[in-house]
């Protein structure tokens, strides 16, 4: 998925040091921020998001293992863990599902969390969001394919089993008022499973251990940073199911110097790459962190098992207003759906050129679904890159090699600095996180979609994302409508055009006729924007 930049913005961002030039429109995302939310009282280097405490930094020592000969970097005794080999209980903690913004109240929705398959929907009567296991408890029929009934309860599509907000039974319309069968309705075998969930800063989180109730309400979500409610700062968000898995988005988030080549002219330039010399600062079983020296500055802070935040502060000088502090954060949720499928959700925040962005001021004109044409064009920069990596991954991984995360170092050759979060990651998730989410059922009895999928099935922004955002699904909606009566407006002017006896009337007419069709043409041309754009890097000069 990479840093989200917008078009031209990112190659000065990166890699020079006077942005001067810079012109944004960055597609980063946003989430609802509530600008009156209390400050967290946690520093701004954040600390681990489901206890109170931060990570305890080890003494990194040396700060760089200079390599000799071009070997790669190893990162084991760079910044030593204090609880090495420590196991990560990924079950025990809040994962982010969706943006609030794009949830339909009215329908239930479905989604998969470590590989287990619930059911979103809105509670009306209690005015909240509720995660049930989607299967109806009669005959298993998944509730996702369900209603929101007229009582506000969800309703199995199959037999009509009704479910309140707790998961409870509330109607069985094959029971006989009368006998056992009237007493099915109470039964706990009648009931749904439902999981914690909570809204903050505009995100749905479910916690995926029904039996955990206590350590939920015991735990805090991850927060974005205080920046994202500030006036100062405009925002903007996006959601996308990505068909590859978990450990390779994250070390695609974690990985700056990819950007100048893999999203060249959308928000890099090849020419501009320069070394980023990163330096590990803290690792621990909650995640790491480093930065780099110089302008800009790249912060990175990893806070398992999905969180990464990335923040750019650039030192620049504008004619008339002189010395500026630009900063960009990207906040990336990379939640592990399911084995080989991802969902990404970003939300983005920057203090500089803010009427490049979508939001509520009126001089905000730029609309959401525009923005996402070009996230999706970073999205889609890393597509096919990073099937091809997990299949290679895949195939070593059956070979000789066993577990990638163990044999890293081996399998690929990483001798800068600029591979260094990339390292951690694996690190981490070899020494904490039992080298994969621990999903529920079995995890290797189908093939990961990625080896499966055609260029066309990767690329396809209709069912991964327009689908799934209320701002895109609306605007292809408005795009059908409008091309449609154009069209209709050209033939009708095209078949009257001959009519008239005057001489330019029917002038009129046919030039009516030849704007509704350009416009027509224009609109479906626009279109594939929200369903499917090839992307072929060697076409991009």
């Amino acid at each position: 998925m990479a840093i989200l930049l917008s078009s031209s913005a990112s190659a000065s961002i990166f890699t020079s040091p006077q942005s001067q030039s810079l012109k944004p429109s960055l597609p980063f995302l946003i989430s609802t921020v509530n600008p009156h939310r209390k400050p967290s009282g946690r520093s701004k280097r954040f600390s681990p998001l489901r206890v109170a405490t931060q990570p305890q930094t080890t003494d990194p020592g040396q700060p760089t293992k200079t390599e000799q000969d071009g070997e790669s970097y190893n990162l084991e005794n760079e910044v030593e863990d204090e609880c090495s080999g420590t196991n990560f209980n990924w079950r025990d903690h809040w994962y982010p599902v969706s943006l609030i913004e794009d949830l339909d109240p009215k329908l239930p929705t479905p989604f998969q969390l470590l590989g287990r398959d619930i059911v979103l929907w809105f509670d009306r009567n209690k005015q909240e969001w509720v995660a049930l296991d989607d299967k109806c408890p009669h005959r298993l029929a998944p509730l996702s394919e369900g209603r929101i009934d007229e009582g506000g309860n969800l309703q199995c599509s199959y037999h009509g089993w009704s479910f309140d907000g707790c998961g409870t039974c509330v109607k069985i319309p094959q029971a006989s008022p009368q006998g056992p069968e009237a007493r099915a309705v109470r039964s706990p075998r009648a009931c749904a499973t439902r999981f914690p969930t909570l809204v903050s800063q505009g995100l749905l989180f479910v916690w995926p251990d029904e039996n955990g109730w206590e350590r939920a309400n015991a735990s805090k979500p991850p927060m974005l940073p205080d920046e994202f409610g500030k006036p100062e700062f405009s925002t903007v968000t996006i959601q996308r199911d990505l068909f590859y898995g978990y450990d390779t988005l994250m070390e695609n988030v974690s990985d700056p110097s990819h950007i100048d080549f893999a999203h060249h002219k959308v928000t890099g330039r090849r020419d501009r790459a320069k070394p980023l010399p990163f330096k590990l600062e803290a690792s621990s079983p909650w995640g790491f962190s480093g930065a780099n020296e110089g302008n800009p500055r790249i912060t990175a802070e990893f806070i398992a098992p999905c969180y990464y935040l990335n923040k750019i502060e650039i030192d620049t000088k504008l004619p008339l207003v002189g010395d500026q502090k630009w900063v960009i954060w990207i906040c990336s949720f990379n939640v592990p759906m399911a084995p080989g499928k991802t969902r990404s959700i970003v939300c983005s925040a920057r203090n500089f050129f803010q009427f490049s962005m979508p939001g509520p001021a009126w001089w905000q004109v730029i609309p959401r679904w525009h923005e996402h044409w070009t996230s999706n064009k970073v999205y889609d920069g890393d597509m096919i890159v990073l099937q091809g990596q997990e299949k290679v991954f895949l195939s070593k991984s059956k070979e000789e090699f066993g577990d990638v995360n163990k044999q890293y170092t081996t399998i690929t050759f990483t001798p800068t600095q600029a591979d260094r979060f990339v390292l951690a990651f694996r690190n981490w998730l070899r020494r904490h996180g039992n080298s994969q989410p621990e999903w529920f059922g079995t995890s290797d009895q189908q093939p990961l979609p990625s080896t499966i999928l055609s260029k066309r099935q990767m690329l396809d922004r209709f069912e991964q994302h327009t689908l799934k955002c209320s701002s895109c699904k609306g605007a292809y909606t408005a795009f059908q409508t409008w091309q449609k009566l154009l069209t209709g407006a050209a033939v009708v002017f095209a078949s009257t055009a001959g009519i008239p006896s005057d001489l330019k009337l029917r002038i009129i007419l046919a030039g009516f006729a030849l704007v509704s069709a350009g416009l027509a043409y224009a609109l479906h041309e626009l279109e594939k924007n929200f369903v499917f754009v090839d992307y072929v890097h060697a076409d991009i000069e």
